[in-house]
């Protein structure tokens, strides 16, 4: 079996300023840590009121949370206007944790990742709580990296006879999340989110991963799935800086998280339609799009290995595969995560398996690229392979044992992705409030200078 190490570390950090944001209960025991660990810093403190009593559905605590909401994006606004690009960690100090939490902890939660979203367009932003009734020696380093994770790392293979020869890739993740609708009526409107990866093989041969911004925009449903133009600006702006290569990973909620079906109308493929492609693709012909779909599940491991993770593929069968032209959706790449957990008879382990589209964009896609680029055993096909493995690493978030991260996408794509937490009871309780799709009109409002 082929083995593969590498190095991985921060890039360039030295230089990048800081600018923390602390959210802070009102409560002795914060206090306390505040005053200890935090009063002689530069930061923007946001304190807040533990409530135990202020149910979710009230109409007070939806003022609260929308104004709340509106006033901390504004003032943050305000504050980085003239700034360029900072790193921005948003630290919460928590008296709970998922199972005892709080209504107000859980909606702080939602809003700043809602946050660190609208910030991440220009800046660096991550957030992470913390449980400040027992601050185990473990969680400060696993807090931090956590919160470092959104940084650029190099990774440099320690094999000197690989080579990568793909010198940029772009990976673009795609979600939507419905913000206006009303029951059984056709007019309905919805906020797409995203993000873009820039990988880059540097003239050493190492490879730096970073992200370059993220972006959000409310869209009529129909229009959604036909002409997304804040994702087509992305794909415009990556070509003009000499990204010709695109890994497109999309999905739209409430459908299954993985389109393998042998046999999928246009009407299915949301964010991979047919009009999408084309209008991603527009008048550029030299560019390459791979449009994937992914899923996760849990394996229970029979034997021993010696690695940490590893990846499985069968370029034999692959081939045969994609000579078949009734086949319309392949899996061509399968992540495993070897990592046991300490104490248990059986180790379920993590699998991520990534799945392609073909037979399905004539005239659009050439087929032919996406079979050399993740079917065919090819040196691009490898590169393409190795950059979407280290964008696992990438986004790993715990100080020790580090493997890759099993879901990269549950910031945008799941049940605790952005879009999902940004929804909370509206003013009457009947439907939801998507703060995203709120603070995203507030920001085209702001940029128009209206």
């Amino acid at each position: 079996d082929e083995q593969q190490s590498f190095s991985m570390e921060y890039d360039e950090i030295s230089g990048i300023k800081a600018l923390p944001i602390l959210l802070i209960p009102r409560d002795d025991k914060a206090t306390k840590i505040y005053k200890q660990y935090f009063k002689q810093r530069k930061l923007v403190l946001f304190p807040y009121k533990i409530d135990n009593n202020n149910p979710l559905d009230s109409q007070g605590a939806f003022v609260y949370r929308f104004t709340f909401a509106l006033l901390a994006y504004i003032c943050l606004r305000l504050l980085l206007e003239e700034q360029k690009r900072l790193f921005i960690p948003i630290l919460r100090l928590h008296l709970s944790n998922k199972e005892d939490e709080a209504p107000i902890e859980k909606f702080l939660l939602s809003l700043c990742m809602v946050l660190s979203h609208l910030l991440n367009h220009k800046h660096r932003s991550n957030t992470q709580g913390i449980d400040i009734r027992d601050l185990s020696y473990y969680k400060i380093p696993n807090v931090m990296t956590s919160l470092y994770s959104v940084l650029p790392k190099t990774f440099r293979f320690n094999n000197s006879l690989y080579y990568p020869q793909l010198e940029k890739l772009a990976i673009i993740v795609v979600s939507s999340r419905e913000s206006d609708g009303k029951w059984r009526s056709q007019h309905k409107r919805s906020n797409l989110m995203g993000e873009v990866v820039g990988v880059i093989r540097r003239n050493d041969g190492a490879v730096r991963l970073q992200l370059l911004t993220t972006f959000s925009g409310n869209y009529d449903h129909q229009r959604l799935f036909q002409e997304p133009t804040v994702v087509i600006d992305q794909v415009t702006n990556l070509y003009d800086h000499g990204y010709k290569h695109f890994i497109y990973v999309a999905k739209a909620p409430y459908t299954s998280t993985l389109h393998m079906t042998q046999s999928q109308d246009d009407d299915g493929l949301f964010f991979m339609s047919k009009d999408v492609i084309r209008a991603l693709k527009g008048e550029y012909r030299d560019i390459k799009i791979y449009p994937i779909f992914f899923d996760k599940y849990y394996v229970v491991k029979l034997q021993k290995i010696g690695a940490s993770s590893l990846y499985i593929q069968d370029t034999a069968e692959l081939t045969t595969l994609v000579e078949d032209e009734s086949k319309q959706s392949v899996v061509f790449f399968n992540l495993f995560n070897g990592i046991e957990v300490p104490g248990e008879q059986r180790n379920y382990n993590g699998v991520i398996s990534y799945a392609t589209l073909l037979n399905i964009y004539d005239g659009i896609l050439d087929d032919e690229d996406i079979r050399n680029g993740l079917m065919y055993d090819t040196p691009l096909k490898q590169d393409i392979v190795q950059y979407l493995s280290l964008f696992h690493f990438w986004r790993y978030q715990k100080a020790r044992e580090i493997s890759f991260k099993l879901d990269p996408y549950e910031n945008l794509i799941g049940d605790y992705s952005v879009g999902a937490l940004s929804l909370f009871n509206h003013i009457r309780g009947k439907g939801k409030f998507n703060c995203l799709a709120f603070l995203t009109e507030v920001r085209n409002i702001l940029n128009s200078g209206r």
